[in-house]
């Protein structure tokens, strides 16, 4: 059967109406597009735009038939570039712009991404909106356009999963640095609680990165921004500025790397570091009563354990070897 398209050809704002077979891949309709209309190359693709209320945006893959995608006679569909530049701001604050195929999903995309920057282990990191919360990642298998993407947005670049953060070292830098910046940017967000010792050793670890060796003439504790550097639980702590400059002045000729290296392993140290939360309710039982009571709690997953956080302190109360796990399910309230 054959199907009556309207073609929007976007290199000239023209738009066509073209007859291809249902049974027509989305290769061979583009190769028609291109053939007769002398437009457009290797990098243009079939993309389908949004119908308002209906669906959203979306890239037709080419290995696929029209009548896998169910059009119909009438529907337009647009002839057009795959690559777009891309703005993405790492954890550090810089934006790259980087050229990418839009066509591909989040995950492909996110790996392109990794590769030109000459990140190790792009596949374990991911984009989100810029402005959005901790846990809303863009869905991995689905296109910016499926996600709600516009071409104006600014994504961030995160680590999302932490197998392999042991071999991270002074041989990649750019990972490091992006490690370095995302473990720094929890401890201070109280993500991460530490003891004040702990707290401490940060912080100093955190001068000699930004600042470079202790020198009395430009450093001292009045002037620590100390809110930049320690989390909420410890920034009002007293004398803790002349704890912190205590331990800097150790640190002497402490090359970047390594400071970066030795404030990530301490930070793998924490048992909260790579742990994915959730806010989650706890039922609770009252005798006499036939209302249960809900009490707000984090549920963290890591490789070998639930645990069990407070929601204000993130102080770890139960924990569960994932060994002990039998069976899980949603509830009607999930």
């Amino acid at each position: 059967m054959a199907l009556s398209l309207k073609v929007f050809l976007v290199n000239s704002g023209q738009t066509k109406t073209m007859r291809f077979m249902e049974t027509c891949s989305v290769s061979e309709v583009t190769h028609q597009i291109r053939e007769k209309f002398n437009l457009g190359g290797a990098d243009h693709g079939i993309f389908q735009p949004e119908v308002s209320g209906k669906s959203t945006g979306r890239w037709l893959r080419m290995d696929r038939t029209l009548q896998f995608y169910d059009l119909s006679t009438g529907t337009e569909i647009h002839y057009k570039k795959k690559h777009r530049p891309l703005k993405v701001r790492l954890l550090d604050d810089t934006i790259k712009t980087i050229l990418i195929d839009e066509s591909l999903n989040v995950n492909d995309i996110t790996e392109t991404i990794g590769e030109r920057m000459g990140i190790g282990n792009p596949e374990e990191f991911s984009l989100k909106v810029e402005g959005s919360n901790e846990r809303e990642w863009l869905n991995p298998v689905l296109s910016l356009h499926e996600n709600g993407v516009a071409d104006d947005m600014i994504l961030v670049l995160k680590k999302k999963f932490f197998f392999s953060d042991a071999n991270v070292d002074r041989s990649d830098p750019v990972q490091l640095h992006l490690l370095y910046v995302q473990c720094r940017d929890a401890i201070v967000e109280g993500s991460h609680p530490t003891q004040k010792s702990e707290a401490v050793q940060l912080a100093a670890i955190q001068c000699q990165i930004e600042m470079g060796t202790y020198n009395p003439d430009k450093t001292s504790s009045k002037n620590l921004k100390l809110r930049e550097m320690l989390s909420p639980q410890w920034a009002k702590t007293k004398k803790i500025g002349a704890m912190i400059i205590k331990e800097y002045k150790k640190l002497a000729n402490m090359q970047g790397e390594n400071a970066k290296y030795r404030y990530i392993q301490l930070c793998r140290s924490l048992k909260t570091y790579g742990i994915t939360t959730f806010r989650v309710q706890r039922k609770i039982e009252k005798k006499g009563s036939k209302k249960p009571k809900y009490t707000p709690i984090l549920l963290g997953i890591t490789r070998e354990s639930i645990v069990v956080m407070d929601v204000d302190s993130k102080v770890i109360k139960v924990t569960y070897p994932l060994t002990h796990l039998r069976r899980w399910a949603p509830g009607t309230r999930s």
